[in-house]
């Protein structure tokens, strides 16, 4: 947890506008809460089974304002049917009004002292449900964790595939929800970065080579990014799932040989395999014009040290 809120720190030193802090259900501290919400974050995260939920209510008679303690699975379970009949949607949603949470409040007694209480704050509860096709599995659905939790206690609270999103941002539950689906890209990039770009493979315990080697893989990723994008302008065949373009370009074969040309003495030809055929386009667009090799030159020099 102090180390979650460090890197939080850090990012907050770089960039002053508000932003989302998307968390596992491991997270849900109310004080960690608290925290974010001081340094400009925004935070969303599933409910659990035993999250304690109240609902505000107005007595008719008296007007008195009670807070009735709420279930998040009877939450889900009441808005279900409303959920079914959003058809023509990747993602159907409803927010519930008048959800409050107890939150610590800090505040100062008579005596001035300092003092924490828990007083009913307001949240966003949006519950959801991906309108899955037929050829999603339940993981892919994006309201899904890829891992979810032995502790029973620690369990999502969940009703027929529909989960319920808590949010300080009462105020705009369209946003919660959207938040809450860019936390799968991520995942994506993790596996992505494990399986095919040897996130794992670095086995140094030297920090400078850890950071080397995640800017390294990290480069790597935003140039395959490039790559995937670029090829979403043209449909045909050079488009490409993200495995094919590390096994086609990056890990590509080539051999370089002197050019044979009479008019280009110091040119030399770099072949490349087949499967380069594809990404033609992409080569030519990236690749240098030409390249220089010096051992002097004046106007970019760089000295060496002693042991260099």
């Amino acid at each position: 947890m102090d180390l979650a809120w460090q890197m939080l720190l850090d990012v907050r030193k770089q960039v002053t506008c508000r932003l989302w802090v998307v968390m596992d259900r491991w997270y849900f501290s109310k004080p960690f809460l608290r925290q974010c919400e001081s340094q400009n974050f925004d935070w969303v995260t599933k409910a659990k089974r035993n999250t304690q939920l109240f609902r505000r209510l107005i007595e008719p008679g008296t007007g008195r304002e009670r807070f009735v303690p709420v279930r998040p699975k009877d939450l889900i379970r009441e808005v279900y049917p409303l959920l079914m009949q959003q058809r023509d949607v990747d993602v159907a949603s409803v927010a519930c009004e008048n959800i409050y949470l107890k939150m610590p409040t800090t505040s100062v007694n008579r005596k001035g002292e300092v003092v924490v209480k828990m007083k009913y704050a307001p949240i966003a509860a949006v519950v959801g449900q991906r309108v899955k096709p037929d050829n999603k599995t339940t993981e892919q659905n994006g309201l899904v964790d890829p891992n979810e939790p032995v502790d029973k206690d620690d369990l999502a609270a969940e009703y027929k595939g529909a989960y319920l999103l808590i949010s300080n941002r009462h105020d705009a539950p369209k946003e919660v929800l959207s938040a809450w689906l860019r936390r799968w890209h991520i995942e994506i990039l993790f596996r992505t970065a494990k399986q095919e770009l040897g996130m794992l493979n670095c086995h140094s315990s030297n920090e400078n080579h850890i950071h080397a080697h995640l800017t390294l893989l990290f480069t790597a990723e935003t140039l395959i990014r490039y790559l995937l994008w670029e090829q979403r302008k043209t449909a045909g065949k050079e488009d490409c799932t993200h495995g094919q373009v590390i096994r086609n370009l990056i890990c590509i074969r080539c051999r370089n040989r002197q050019a044979a040309r009479t008019n280009e003495p110091g040119s030399i030809t770099i072949d490349l395999d087949t499967e380069a055929k594809q990404f033609a386009r992409l080569i030519r667009k990236l690749w240098p014009l030409n390249l220089e090799l010096r051992w002097f030159d004046s106007t970019n020099n760089q000295l060496l040290r002693a042991t260099a």
